[in-house]
Protein backbone atom coordinates (compact mmCIF):
# COMPACT_ATOMS: atom_id res chain seq x y z
CA UNK A 1 0.00 0.00 0.00
CA UNK A 2 1.24 3.47 -0.87
CA UNK A 3 0.65 6.23 1.68
CA UNK A 4 1.04 9.87 0.64
CA UNK A 5 1.39 12.82 2.99
CA UNK A 6 0.72 16.52 2.42
CA UNK A 7 -0.53 16.24 -1.14
CA UNK A 8 -1.28 19.29 -3.21
CA UNK A 9 -2.24 19.67 -6.87
CA UNK A 10 1.35 18.89 -7.96
CA UNK A 11 2.85 16.36 -5.56
CA UNK A 12 3.10 14.72 -2.15
CA UNK A 13 5.72 15.89 0.34
CA UNK A 14 6.50 12.33 1.43
CA UNK A 15 5.47 8.93 0.08
CA UNK A 16 5.74 5.65 2.02
CA UNK A 17 5.60 2.26 0.32
CA UNK A 18 6.86 -1.29 0.94
CA UNK A 19 8.62 -0.24 4.15
CA UNK A 20 10.41 2.69 2.50
CA UNK A 21 9.90 6.42 2.18
CA UNK A 22 11.03 9.25 -0.03
CA UNK A 23 10.54 12.95 0.43
CA UNK A 24 9.95 15.61 -2.13
CA UNK A 25 12.83 18.00 -2.60
CA UNK A 26 12.88 20.44 0.32
CA UNK A 27 13.87 24.08 0.07
CA UNK A 28 14.40 26.98 2.46
CA UNK A 29 11.71 29.42 3.51
CA UNK A 30 13.59 32.39 2.04
CA UNK A 31 15.33 32.22 -1.35
CA UNK A 32 17.29 35.37 -0.42
CA UNK A 33 19.06 33.67 2.52
CA UNK A 34 22.66 32.46 2.22
CA UNK A 35 23.61 28.83 1.55
CA UNK A 36 24.09 28.01 5.25
CA UNK A 37 20.60 29.19 6.20
CA UNK A 38 18.98 27.62 3.14
CA UNK A 39 20.68 24.28 3.87
CA UNK A 40 19.61 24.38 7.53
CA UNK A 41 16.01 25.22 6.63
CA UNK A 42 15.78 22.49 3.98
CA UNK A 43 17.16 19.93 6.45
CA UNK A 44 14.72 21.14 9.12
CA UNK A 45 11.90 20.55 6.62
CA UNK A 46 13.14 16.97 6.18
CA UNK A 47 13.12 16.56 9.98
CA UNK A 48 9.46 17.66 10.05
CA UNK A 49 8.55 15.10 7.37
CA UNK A 50 10.45 12.33 9.15
CA UNK A 51 8.58 13.09 12.37
CA UNK A 52 5.28 13.01 10.49
CA UNK A 53 5.90 9.39 9.41
CA UNK A 54 7.36 8.29 12.75
CA UNK A 55 10.95 8.21 11.50
CA UNK A 56 14.13 10.14 12.22
CA UNK A 57 17.60 10.65 10.71
CA UNK A 58 18.63 7.12 11.69
CA UNK A 59 16.16 5.84 9.07
CA UNK A 60 17.75 7.75 6.18
CA UNK A 61 19.63 5.69 3.62
CA UNK A 62 20.21 8.36 0.98
CA UNK A 63 20.26 12.14 0.62
CA UNK A 64 20.24 13.87 -2.75
CA UNK A 65 21.21 17.51 -3.08
CA UNK A 66 21.03 19.96 -5.92
CA UNK A 67 22.98 23.20 -5.59
CA UNK A 68 22.56 26.19 -7.87
CA UNK A 69 26.26 27.00 -7.42
CA UNK A 70 28.75 24.43 -6.13
CA UNK A 71 31.01 27.20 -4.82
CA UNK A 72 28.96 27.04 -1.59
CA UNK A 73 29.84 23.36 -1.13
CA UNK A 74 32.04 23.80 1.97
CA UNK A 75 29.49 26.02 3.73
CA UNK A 76 26.70 23.56 2.91
CA UNK A 77 28.82 20.65 4.17
CA UNK A 78 29.43 22.39 7.51
CA UNK A 79 25.66 22.65 8.11
CA UNK A 80 24.99 19.12 6.83
CA UNK A 81 27.72 17.63 9.02
CA UNK A 82 26.29 19.32 12.12
CA UNK A 83 22.77 18.11 11.22
CA UNK A 84 23.98 14.51 11.12
CA UNK A 85 26.18 14.77 14.22
CA UNK A 86 25.73 11.65 16.35
CA UNK A 87 23.87 9.77 13.60
CA UNK A 88 24.87 7.13 11.08
CA UNK A 89 25.55 8.75 7.73
CA UNK A 90 23.38 7.97 4.68
CA UNK A 91 24.88 7.81 1.21
CA UNK A 92 24.74 11.17 -0.53
CA UNK A 93 24.82 12.69 -3.96
CA UNK A 94 25.37 16.42 -4.45
CA UNK A 95 25.46 18.08 -7.85
CA UNK A 96 25.46 21.58 -9.27
CA UNK A 97 22.25 21.95 -11.18
CA UNK A 98 22.44 25.56 -12.25
CA UNK A 99 19.01 27.08 -11.73
CA UNK A 100 16.70 25.74 -9.01
CA UNK A 101 13.05 26.77 -9.32
CA UNK A 102 12.27 29.93 -7.37
CA UNK A 103 15.89 31.09 -7.32
CA UNK A 104 16.86 28.87 -4.36
CA UNK A 105 20.48 27.87 -3.74
CA UNK A 106 19.80 24.28 -2.64
CA UNK A 107 17.14 21.57 -2.74
CA UNK A 108 17.47 18.40 -0.65
CA UNK A 109 15.62 15.08 -0.88
CA UNK A 110 15.67 12.18 1.59
CA UNK A 111 15.10 8.43 1.18
CA UNK A 112 15.06 5.62 3.70
CA UNK A 113 13.36 2.76 5.49
CA UNK A 114 10.37 3.18 7.79
CA UNK A 115 10.77 2.17 11.43
CA UNK A 116 9.42 -1.28 12.28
Amino acid sequence: MIKRYDQNHLMSQVVCYEGRFETAGQIAKNPQADIRIQTAEALEAIDVLLEKIGADKSHLTRIQMWMADISGFEEMNAVYEKWLEGHQKPVRACVQSGLIAGGYLIEIQGFGFLPR
